[in-house]
């Protein structure tokens, strides 16, 4: 079993739940960059991007770690 989000209690579980943790700040930083040049250039438009978010996969014993 693997979760995603790396909860706290993922950690405490038994078995330990496997999981992916996302890299929160740099999505929030990617988030907050993305809203500030909507803000300075708002003619840009409402086309989509790509943005792929940094993670780590975190092994424990719900998968064998």
């Amino acid at each position: 079993m693997v979760g995603f989000d790396d909860i706290e209690a993922s950690r405490y579980s038994i078995p330990t739940i496997t999981t992916v943790a996302p890299d929160k700040e740099g999505i929030a930083r990617a988030a907050v960059d993305l809203l500030l040049d909507r803000i300075e250039r708002p003619d840009m438009g409402t086309g989509s991007a790509e943005h792929v978010a940094g993670h780590q996969l975190i092994v424990r014993e719900s998968s064998g770690g």
